[in-house]
């Protein structure tokens, strides 16, 4: 049995999972979470080290989590992930040839960036040549080194940086990526500053896109739109959420902030949209098989559905707790369930060395 922590550094909060891995069902140990100081995380990225190393060294003592064979998430704008076609190498000569061969592919210069790739499929090319098509990840290194940083300043001993959205496929998908399933699934996770959308197909993760829209927008829109503070402005998103459908009139608080929730709701789903269709239209499929639908931001009353009749997909909550076990985790079952929507990046990051997901789903940076 192993034994791994996921740490799932978000703009608001700092979440950590405690998993057990074995032969069978993952066994969730522990789950925990502390806020942050507001500004100390900007649209995903680290803006202030020390605060954040503080939170995460006070959730380890407070619940006592274990310091070894921590994984932790990246998940922002400076990381790049793009599908690049190259010749077919074996897997130590790619390993070596990646930063030539994808030097093109990414807008960073490889020797300041970690690099790694997940393989897709083999083609022959018109010319004759044997290619391989793969998922390339690449992350800044001077982000990769400051989370590694935060990590040991907690005396933590980190066992990987993983791309979050990994994460949240490995959690949200759970051992049904084995069995690889027919047509693309979708994962959409709605956080604070950040949406990720991740699209599954044959098992792997084969296309993910991560746009600076989060539940914090829509907050901010309310509090412009209306002149409110962020307090009430954040009570009244979550009373009235956006439309189902169409477009509301009236002159009534609630149909005002309505109709302000639905026209930021309705440019984020353009996103959404303009990146699904990419993904089908490159990969000649035609709809997704369905939506899962993760994050606090997700919450928002009628976004999940409206997403959902956008991209003509049937649409699901994320239900972690399908997926793995759970053992003592000090808190009551109905507390844990609440806790589903922003379970999946910490669980799934604990996942990483995990045989019950296909090691095709990581970011196999080793810290």
């Amino acid at each position: 049995m192993a034994v791994a922590v996921g740490l799932d550094i978000g703009s608001e909060a700092v979440r950590a999972a405690v998993v057990e891995s074995g032969k069978g069902a993952p066994v969730l140990k522990r789950f925990a979470e502390m806020p942050l100081p507001p500004g100390v995380m900007d649209s995903g990225d680290i803006a202030d080290e020390g605060a954040i190393a503080e939170v995460v060294a006070a959730l380890w003592k407070r619940h006592r989590l274990p310091r070894k064979r921590v994984v932790v998430g990246i998940a922002n704008q400076r990381v790049i992930v793009r599908q690049v076609d190259v010749p077919h190498l074996e897997e130590g000569e790619l390993v070596d040839a990646l930063p030539f061969q994808v030097q093109d592919a990414i807008p960073i210069p490889v020797e300041e960036a970690v690099l790694d790739f997940v393989p897709l499929e083999e083609f022959t090319s018109p010319e004759g040549d044997l290619m391989l098509s793969i998922l390339v990840v690449a992350a800044q290194r001077d982000m990769v080194d400051g989370l590694v940083r935060i990590a040991n300043s907690a005396g933590l001993s980190v066992l990987s940086i993983d791309l979050q959205a990994f994460g949240l496929v490995r959690a949200a998908f759970g051992a049904d990526l084995l069995l690889g399933g027919e047509g693309p699934q979708a994962l959409l996770d709605v956080g604070g500053s950040i949406s990720q959308i991740a699209i599954v197909r044959g098992g792997i993760t084969r296309f993910v896109r991560i746009l600076p829209t989060g539940g914090e927008h829509f907050t901010e829109t309310l509090m412009a739109g209306m002149s409110i503070s962020r307090e009430d402005a954040d009570s009244l998103k979550r009373r009235v959420g956006v439309a189902p459908h169409g477009f509301p009139e009236g002159d009534d608080e609630e149909t005002i902030a309505r109709r302000i929730l639905t026209r930021t709701a309705d440019a984020l789903i353009e996103e959404i949209r303009g990146s699904v269709n990419y993904y089908l239209t490159q990969a000649g499929d035609h709809a997704l098989n369905r939506l899962v639908v993760a994050g606090n931001g997700a919450r928002l009353p009628h976004l999940a559905n409206r997403v959902g009749r956008s991209l003509n997909t049937r649409v699901e909550p994320v239900r972690v707790l399908d997926h793995v076990s759970v053992g003592r985790v000090q808190m009551t079952e109905s507390e844990l369930l609440d806790y589903q929507p922003v379970l999946p990046a910490a669980v799934g990051l604990s996942l990483w060395g995990s045989y019950v997901v296909p090691p095709t789903n990581r970011f196999a940076h080793v810290a």
